[in-house]
């Protein structure tokens, strides 16, 4: 078994802004065998992607910061800080940030998920701050089928 160590800040190439959000990729597919793939994400407040059911990974949140309203099935919640949610595949979910933004780990497993972020976002590189593009469910549902999710409803109101 080999051992891989990742930046805690990410490198530049794993850094990118997805609808607005801070994507930094932390282990990517290719670097945990298949098995997993893990970004820290920040969000402003008020981001959130359509509903919509992942048919091939399991994926799960980890809020570091700030609050983000779950709608998984027929579940609505607020977690907060300390909280890990876990969504199934199969299970429609969609999420909505709180006032004041939230950041969180977002691990899919088996891994691929992640590289939708490289794919349909912007390097980051050094910027500090998200370009102004407000939150695109057109754009998010282009890559649907190419990531194996598929967009079955508006985002959270």
């Amino acid at each position: 078994m080999m051992l891989t160590a990742m930046s805690a800040t990410g490198s530049a190439q794993d850094r990118f802004w997805w609808q607005g959000s801070l994507m930094i990729i932390k282990a990517r597919a290719a670097d945990t065998g298949g098995a997993l793939g893990l970004v820290e994400a920040s969000f402003p407040e008020g981001f959130g992607p359509p509903l919509h059911v992942h048919h091939r990974e399991d994926e799960a949140f980890y809020v570091l910061e700030g609050k983000i309203r779950f709608l998984q099935g027929d579940t609505d919640f607020v977690a907060g800080p300390g909280t890990f949610v876990w969504g199934p595949r199969g299970v429609p979910h969609a999420f909505k940030v709180e006032p004041s933004g939230a950041r969180a780990l977002v691990m899919v497993t088996p891994g691929g998920l992640e590289e939708m972020f490289a794919v349909g976002g912007m390097p980051a590189g050094d910027l500090a701050e998200a370009p102004a593009v407000p939150y695109d469910p057109a754009a998010a549902a282009a890559l649907a089928e190419r990531f194996g999710f598929e967009v079955v409803g508006p985002q959270l109101a």
